[in-house]
This record gives structure tokens, sequence and C-alpha cells, in this order.
């Protein structure tokens, strides 16, 4: 999911969202219907239709119908996710965003895709581990996604071949149970796409 101003969405035309208590129209969380205004980083934002009437868990959780059509995805606007290509995930410290001196050999390498493939960009998704808030979550993935746009655009990549998107906590890699598992959920992650025209 894409964590955005108020709740969470993909590209789906039906998704489930999370709305805090009273940021809907309704019964403030306990069942009703309203409006979710969403938001992909300012480049693309719709309103959602949010009903959580069969919410028996009080989880502020509701099935939304986009109202716009619009696509909202990472790629939207931005490019067509190559099939076939990889890149290694950066991995990071415990609450840390700075990108270790080992882990540099994982940017040249798209770094060196980028220059070589001019019609091409990338989008870096920032990842967590559980520890922590939700909200803390999404800002640190953001921090360690835009230090390896910084790293990029220190190298020269044009700063609209890149393409952010925090993630925090929501798509581990691993389960969150021990120490290791933890680790490798403390990433970034890249996915090289051709560039929309």
């Amino acid at each position: 999911m894409i964590i955005g101003t108020v709740g969470c969405y993909t590209d789906d035309d039906i998704e489930m969202f999370k709305v805090k208590p009273g940021e809907q129209d309704g019964k403030n969380g306990k069942g009703g219907s309203g409006d979710v205004v969403v938001d992909n980083g300012g480049k693309n934002t719709g309103d959602a239709d949010l009903n959580t009437m069969n919410n028996n868990n009080n989880n502020n959780t509701g099935v939304g119908e986009w109202s716009d059509n619009k696509t909202l995805s990472p790629y939207d606007d931005f490019g067509t996710p190559i099939s076939g290509l990889t890149f290694e995930p950066v991995y990071f410290l415990f609450d840390q965003s700075v990108i270790a001196t080992s882990e540099y050999s994982k940017l040249d390498r798209i770094y060196s895709y980028l220059s070589s493939n001019p019609g091409t960009g990338v989008v870096i998704e920032g990842h967590c581990d559980a520890k922590g808030s939700d909200e803390y979550n999404r800002a640190l993935g953001e921090r360690r996604a835009l230090s390896a746009k910084d790293y990029l655009l220190g190298k020269g990549i044009a700063d609209h071949r890149i393409r952010t998107v925090s993630y925090g906590e929501e798509k581990p890699a691993a389960s969150n149970d021990d120490d290791n598992s933890r680790a490798r959920n403390r990433r970034d992650e890249f996915i090289g796409v051709t560039l929309k025209k």
C-alpha cells in the first residue's frame, strides 16, 4: 500500500482504506460513509468514497471506490516497470537513513544502468521493520528513499528520472520476529521503469 495524506491506497479501483477516527464523514470511525482524500506525493490527488458500515471490529477500515478513476501508484504518470530488470536492495542499520559505504556499489550499478539507458528511470521504495509507530516508519522509509535519491542525483542522474515512495512497515521482506529478519526489512528497493514521454 502507498501511504497517502489520510489513507492507504493502491492502483486498484477498489481498495481497503485505513482512516483515523474523526477523519471521515459518518460516525467518527464507528461505521458510516464519507470521503477520504489521498495524495501521491503531490503528483496525483483523488477522492475515494469510504463505507465502513460493515466494519465489525472498529479498526477504521472500509472498502473505498475511486470517484475519479485515476490510477494511483508510484508509477502513475512516471513510467512502466521493466520486466526482468532487478536491482539489489540497499540495507540500513536500525533507525538509520544514512547509507553505509558498503552499500554504495549497489547504487553505483543502478547509476550505471540509468546512465547507459537514457529513456529509463527508477522508483525507490523505502521500507522499515515493524519497530516504531506506523507514522514514524512512513517518515523513516521516506528518508531512506531520499538518501538513495540524493546519492543518484549526486552522481548526475536527473531528478525527473527518480521517484520515491515510502511503504514504512507495510511490505516486509521477512517476518519481524527476530533481529535478522528485521534487518532484512530495513531497506530500499529499486524498480527500473521505462519513462513515459
